[in-house]
Parts: structure tokens; C-alpha cells; sequence
């Protein structure tokens, strides 16, 4: 069964955030008195906002709030939205798959994911893009795919077999939610730096 259907996961697949979200709350604990040690980039990576703002306040002392917390953050990463740089590979990626239609399914909050989309003119080449308000659960849950794959289905006005959409993910949990949901993946791992490789693999599909 060919491949129809194409949805990109964004936080380091399609965009370089990795270092961005860490800076956020680096800088952000920083001006709270608070100094974020570099053993905490892996758990920082895997959390969203709030569940970043949960532990830290729980585990580093953290004394503001949620919202408070989240808007400090989210001004940080506006401010230098220009460091944020396409994937290598990516536009040429969305160049060969143009014909199909795509969408984006991330596990962060929308404010930031289309912060970074729209700086780097992303945002306008898939029919929909979702985040973490927008369906329950969370990769590695499958909902997050099933999610966007029934909202696919509603765009297109056809029914849609899992083995029509491809999945391009650089986290293992992304990739653990797209096979629960029996949906093709390719995992293109944040040091995957083979862009050859990956094109190839890419049109494989096709």
C-alpha cells in the first residue's frame, strides 16, 4: 500500500530546538536565582513546559507559578526565535513530498511550536498542524497520531488506513507513538547527519 499521507513531528525534526529549549529555562532559572546544571538537558529535552515548570518546582525550588513561569520562558524563546535554524535536509524533504498532504503532530505547547514554524516560513506547507492541546495523551501514546490521522480524514473527506501515513520523528517515544498507531516511520535521530541516507529513505516510501 502506498504511502498517501505525511506527518512530521517538529521539535528537531523539522526545526533545531533542542539547544533553544534548553536556554529557555537555562536563562530563565538564571534570572530566578536558580542555576539549571547541564545533567538536567535530558530531562529538560523530554519534558514540556509545564512539566518542566512541575519538577523544577517541586526538586529546584522554583517559587512562581505555572502561568508565570510559562510566559517567562515563552518570552525568552520569541526574543531569540532568529537562532532557530531549519533541519538540514528538511526543505529539500518537504520539496519531494510537496504533492502529498502533510501535517505536523508535536507534544509541546502551541505557542512555541508555531513561534518557531512561522519564523522559518514552515507553518503554510501542511494542512494542520497539532499540539498538545489539542488531543489527550502523549508520545509514546499512539493518541497523538490517531488524533491527527481522524482529523486527516475529516480535511480530506476519505477514510484513511494507518499504512497510507508516514511518520518522520527523531525521538524514539515519537516513533513508539506512530507504530502504536500502525502508521510507516522513519526515525531520523537528532545526530543523524546522512541527509543522502535520509532523502533516499524518504522516497522509498513513495
Amino acid at each position: 500500500m502506498p504511502v498517501k499521507y505525511i506527518f512530521w513531528d517538529s521539535d528537531n525534526t523539522l526545526v533545531n530546538t533542542y539547544d533553544h529549549h534548553w536556554n529557555k529555562h537555562f536563562h530563565t532559572l538564571a534570572s530566578c536565582g536558580i542555576h539549571l546544571d547541564e545533567k538536567w538537558q535530558e530531562r529538560v529535552y523530554t519534558n514540556n513546559g509545564s512539566q518542566n515548570w512541575e519538577w523544577m518546582s517541586s526538586e529546584l525550588g522554583l517559587k512562581i507559578g505555572k502561568d508565570q513561569y510559562l510566559d517567562m520562558i515563552d518570552n525568552w524563546y520569541y526574543d531569540n526565535i532568529g537562532s532557530i535554524q531549519v533541519r538540514d535536509g528538511i526543505l529539500e524533504s518537504l520539496n519531494i513530498l510537496s504533492a502529498l498532504p502533510m501535517c505536523v503532530v508535536s507534544n509541546g505547547r502551541r505557542r512555541s511550536v508555531m513561534a518557531a514554524l512561522n519564523a522559518k516560513g514552515l507553518a503554510d506547507k501542511f494542512k494542520f498542524i497539532l499540539c498538545i492541546e489539542d488531543y489527550t495523551g502523549r508520545k509514546p501514546d499512539p493518541t497523538p497520531y490517531l488524533a491527527a490521522k481522524t482529523k486527516m480524514q475529516q480535511i480530506m473527506g476519505v477514510e484513511i488506513d494507518p499504512k497510507e501515513c508516514l511518520v518522520i520523528e527523531d525521538d524514539p517515544k515519537g516513533v513508539e507513538s506512530a507504530l502504536g498507531a500502525n502508521m510507516h516511520v522513519i526515525h531520523r535521530a537528532i545526530d543523524d547527519r546522512d541527509i543522502p541516507a535520509f532523502l533516499a529513505k524518504l522516497k522509498s516510501y513513495l
